[in-house]
């Protein structure tokens, strides 16, 4: 009579052992699957590494060391993937998407895959190196003060000295100082400082950026506009310098044959023509240059520099009224570079907008201070500047003085950060350092 319940027991048993089994193997089926997932997301990880440490090395090599397969993208290129003890786990692919003209980014591709398996992963992520636009204020040599009322817009880097903020920085605030001795304070502080805003992160200390590989720079877009053609090139206006008033579709070129050099005020010139923008987008003159206007749908670089110069012959700009795009969406860019100092003239406008990258290699970016406390300093009495973009400078920025009850300069000032030009920069602008990944996903 126990017979067919023994019977009963075992078959329920055995079913139950089946479906533990079964449910167990399925398990390990999952679980292995799972991991070589992980592993050949690894794997595609690991040659998004490779190829940044690649370039790195080899900064406008975008075909692995080979010959350039394909046209658009280049690749694939496919490379082992090893454990610590040299055994291949699996394999990665790589395509490469390099810059197009007016960009810095390039876009590779690594499809990781584990020896002996399906399953696929692929990670896309622009590597680029930062320019200088990428901060709405870059200062060498100087310490920041952002008084209480004051507002940056954008992410701040200050070389060889720190910042005290006492206003409001929206993005990341660097420093290359863990402590600095302030000028301004009489006192030692922190890299990073002040009882303001840091909406961002607090960086300090970090690596100096290079102020001096600037030259190298400036000399080698000289050259390739000069000698190669990319760009249009003029030498020394023979006279004061060149004024150059930007338009939609061409630029209009004159010769500063007399200024004011106390005010920087052009009073005289000629005409020498109108041209189209070069394709390049590089406008480079061997001599001091005024400038001004709006674009439309264009992106240039404009350098006034002479390489050669020695110091008391280095060329500046001086912006002499507004300098705007038309559009806001990134298809507009100006790039300012020049040895020494960007100015303002003493007829600059009341309310001034200037949208544009600047660098001011060795000097200042600012409007001098043109009356001094002895006088009323009332025809000096600005409104209002915005600044749309970035500023690079030496030793300075200025755009207000007070001599206690009296000012001079403009009374309102704004900066705001292009935030099209943090991974896309104007034309060959000078870049920061190395490479780094700037964007990543998965696909």
């Amino acid at each position: 009579m126990y017979l067919p319940a023994i019977l009963m027991a075992s078959v329920i048993f055995i079913a139950f052992a089946t479906a533990i089994i079964t449910l167990s193997l399925s398990n390990v089926k999952m679980a292995n699957l799972h991991n070589r997932k992980i592993t050949s997301m690894s794997i595609a990880e690991a040659g998004i590494n490779y190829y940044l440490w690649h370039l790195s090395h080899d900064n406008e090599d975008y075909c692995d060391g080979q010959s350039c397969v394909g046209s658009v993208e280049y690749g694939p290129y496919t490379h082992n993937y090893t454990d610590q003890s040299g055994n291949s786990l699996g394999t990665y692919e790589l395509y490469i998407t390099p810059p197009t003209v007016g960009d810095s980014t390039v876009r590779v591709k690594s499809i990781g895959k584990v020896n002996g398996s399906s399953p696929r992963r692929t990670v896309i992520a622009e590597l680029g190196m930062p320019s200088f636009s990428k901060y709405t204020l870059l200062v060498n040599n100087s310490e920041l003060w952002v008084g209480s009322g004051e507002t940056i817009d954008g992410s701040v880097f200050i070389n060889h000295s720190g910042v005290k903020n006492d206003g409001v920085i929206s993005h990341d605030t660097s420093s290359t100082e863990e402590t600095y001795h302030s000028d301004m304070f009489g006192t030692d502080l922190a890299g990073i400082n002040g009882n303001g805003t840091f909406s961002g992160a607090k960086l300090f200390p970090v690596p100096v950026i290079d102020f001096n590989k600037l030259d190298v720079d400036i000399r080698t877009i000289r050259d390739e506009a000069k000698d190669d053609g990319e760009g249009d090139y003029y030498d020394s206006s023979g006279s004061k310098g060149y004024h150059l008033i930007l338009g939609a579709n061409q630029y209009e070129l004159r010769r500063v044959t007399r200024s004011s050099t106390s005010e920087y005020t052009i009073t005289k010139e000629t005409n020498i023509g109108s041209y189209d923008y070069p394709p390049e987008g590089i406008i480079f003159l061997e001599d001091h240059v005024w400038v001004e206007g709006t674009i439309n749908g264009k992106q240039i670089t404009i350098l006034a520099a002479d390489p050669e110069a020695n110091q008391s012959q280095r060329k500046r700009i001086v912006i002499s009224n507004n300098l705007k795009y038309t559009s806001y969406d990134g298809t507009d860019k100006i790039g300012l570079i020049t040895q020494t100092d960007i100015l303002l003239p003493r007829n600059a406008p009341s309310t001034l907008e200037i949208d544009a990258a600047m660098i001011a290699k060795n000097g200042q970016i600012k409007i001098n201070s043109y009356c001094t406390p002895s006088q009323t300093c009332n025809n000096d009495h600005k409104t209002r500047i915005k600044v749309y973009g970035s500023m690079a400078h030496n030793t300075g920025l200025a755009w207000t003085y007070d001599y206690g009850g009296k000012w001079s300069g403009y009374q309102y000032t704004e900066t705001v950060i292009d935030e099209h030009n943090v991974l896309n920069p104007p034309p060959k602008f000078p870049l920061t350092g190395t490479y780094a990944i700037l964007s990543w996903r998965e696909e």
